[in-house]
């Protein structure tokens, strides 16, 4: 490959990847917790997906739907430490939710249209603990 292609290639991917970069929500604090929320919109939600790697604990919420499943916003989250202290109160502004936490075990609820779901979360200094929150349609 010629260097002027691999240039405009590197320039595209670059650029590419910081334009999904830029899309991703503002951080919001909550006491020492750092969390972002978001992903409406498809620009939107590749960043959120592109961004799970860089946070602890990766959160998102699905309504089981046909033809296919559907992404959910306005759902409230309470992450609990592993002594029942809540951590981290929320609503997540589209389907996915991110936070910065501390290692440890957390309880993470979250409510859609008043069902509760719960799901047991082991978070490490070294990977992104997932968990996805599906509700029946």
């Amino acid at each position: 490959m010629k260097r002027s292609n691999i240039v405009a290639l590197t320039a595209t991917l670059w650029f590419g990847a910081s334009t999904a970069l830029a899309a991703l929500p503002a951080m919001q604090h909550q006491g020492e917790v750092q969390f972002v929320t978001g992903g409406v919109g498809e620009d939107e939600a590749e960043s959120m997906r592109a961004a799970q790697a860089k946070f602890p604990l990766a959160l998102e919420f699905v309504r089981r739907a046909t033809p296919r499943d559907e992404y959910l916003a306005d759902v409230e989250v309470s992450v609990l430490d592993r002594r029942g202290r809540s951590v981290l109160d929320a609503q997540a502004d589209g389907p996915f939710l991110l936070a910065k936490l501390p290692a440890g075990d957390y309880t993470v609820k979250a409510t859609y249209a008043g069902h509760t779901l719960d799901r047991k979360v082991h978070v490490t200094d070294h990977a992104s603990a997932r968990a996805v929150f599906v509700w029946a349609g």
